[in-house]
């Protein structure tokens, strides 16, 4: 069985040896690489939530995790977190290409749950956001997370620090070269940090990820469990590149907010003042997906970057789960592998939520 984080590293350190060596940078600088950058591997979390999910759930849910997991596995290395007791069963459905590391935690979240990490002077360092479970909203299920990115860091040897605000790594989204884009519907809502001004949470968005600029939509005021995380509504393909999520249903709830965060994205500059191409992708058809619950998560843009390729979702509206996978395809010149997640969308997420990356420094 393959539990040894010794391992792990070890495979890791090859991996970057190989790549070579990075020139030292003359100046103090820190910045968060944007997605497409190189990874050295994608962290994934096998869920445990047995009190928020049935066990009918929660197995749905794996099946779809080690599909991700092993499509994310064709580009890169990926670790499974796992609860002690749970090692063979994760081993058994992720396959010999997933590694398999003991670590508890308590769901599969871990874009929300584990550090972000940025290049800091040319060394990697995790950025802690002080998960607070969305805004306090499933009081004692999370505990095991609350203090899993300090666990993480500490379990891998690696540095973190912590923000001054209440943040999710779903609720930002950057291109690598000083730009991240945030919603007001989630960092401003008063769950998360009270009293804290748009400017002050800016500041220090744009201290812990050596940003220069920081660009506000509204969000969606509809989703009641991210509260409109930035994941779900659009993201950067490419250098000036931004995919951006549209509906056409003025039945869907998110319908108004989602034309408000389009209008608001007009004429959106870099950091540098240069136009960046908005590149619309609609919104699968809930009559052809048949989703499952109120908080069903239906974004294509909630999609992993991996190294040298993408992993989406495939909804089983035919017509535009191709579309998006054209769009993704072309933007990033990278071949895209769907992956059908009905169960984890039906949690409130996707795939970008669950999985995280560590970029190579």
């Amino acid at each position: 069985m393959r539990l040894s984080r010794r391992g792990v590293l070890a495979g890791l350190a090859g991996l970057m040896a190989a790549r070579g060596t990075r020139p030292a940078r003359a100046e103090a600088t820190r910045f968060m690489p944007a997605e497409w950058a190189p990874h050295a591997y994608c962290v994934m979390s096998w869920t445990a939530a047995y009190d928020i999910f049935s066990k009918g759930e929660i197995k749905a849910m794996r099946h779809e995790q080690a599909k991700i997991a092993q499509a994310i596995a064709r580009f890169e290395p990926v670790v499974m977190l796992v609860n002690r007791g749970e090692e063979e069963d994760a081993a058994r459905k992720c396959g010999p290409d997933v590694e398999i590391v003991a670590l508890d935690h308590y769901d599969l979240w871990t874009r929300d749950t584990l550090p972000t990490f940025v290049n800091d002077n040319g060394a990697l360092l995790g950025i802690g956001w002080n998960f607070n479970a969305w805004g306090d909203k499933f009081d004692g299920f999370y505990e095991a997370d609350l203090d899993l990115a300090d666990r993480f860091s500490d379990a891998f040897d690696l540095p973190i620090e912590h923000a001054d605000i209440v943040c999710e790594g779903g609720a930002i989204e950057v291109d690598g070269a000083g730009l991240v884009l945030t919603t007001r519907s989630c960092l401003l809502n008063p769950n998360r940090n009270p009293g804290l001004s748009e400017a002050e949470i800016a500041q220090d968005l744009k201290a812990r990820l050596g940003a220069t600029k920081v660009v506000w939509v509204d969000g969606s005021y509809a989703d009641e469990v991210t509260d409109g995380h930035i994941d779900g509504i659009a993201k950067f393909l490419a250098p000036g590149k931004l995919a951006v999520e549209v509906i056409d249903d003025p039945d869907d709830p998110e319908y108004s907010d989602f034309k408000t965060n389009l209008r608001q994205l007009d004429g959106l500059t870099d950091a540098k003042g240069n136009a960046i191409e908005i590149i619309l992708v609609h919104r699968p058809r809930m009559d052809l997906v048949g989703s499952i619950g109120d908080d069903f998560a239906a974004s294509y843009v909630n999609s992993y970057i991996a190294n040298g390729g993408v992993v989406m979702p495939d909804f089983g509206d035919d017509e535009r789960d191709r579309a998006a996978q054209a769009i993704f395809e072309k933007a990033t010149g990278r071949s895209v592998v769907t992956v059908r997640t009905i169960q984890i969308n039906a949690g409130g997420g996707g795939i970008h939520c669950a999985t995280q990356q560590v970029p190579v420094i």
